[in-house]
């Protein structure tokens, strides 16, 4: 019987995760400096416009 371990399974989905949040964090800090609230970009996809 072939095991394995269960990091070997959830490894990529840890690896997107972990990318997403970095560039959800950095966006962040991007838009943080310009002076743009997140919540009105977010406020703005809703909208459609």
């Amino acid at each position: 019987m072939k095991k394995t371990g269960i990091i070997s399974e959830y490894l990529p989905w840890l690896l997107i995760g972990m990318g997403i949040l970095a560039i959800v964090m950095i966006s962040i800090f991007v838009l943080k400096d310009k002076g743009i609230s997140l919540i009105e970009q977010i406020k703005n996809l809703f909208r459609m416009r």
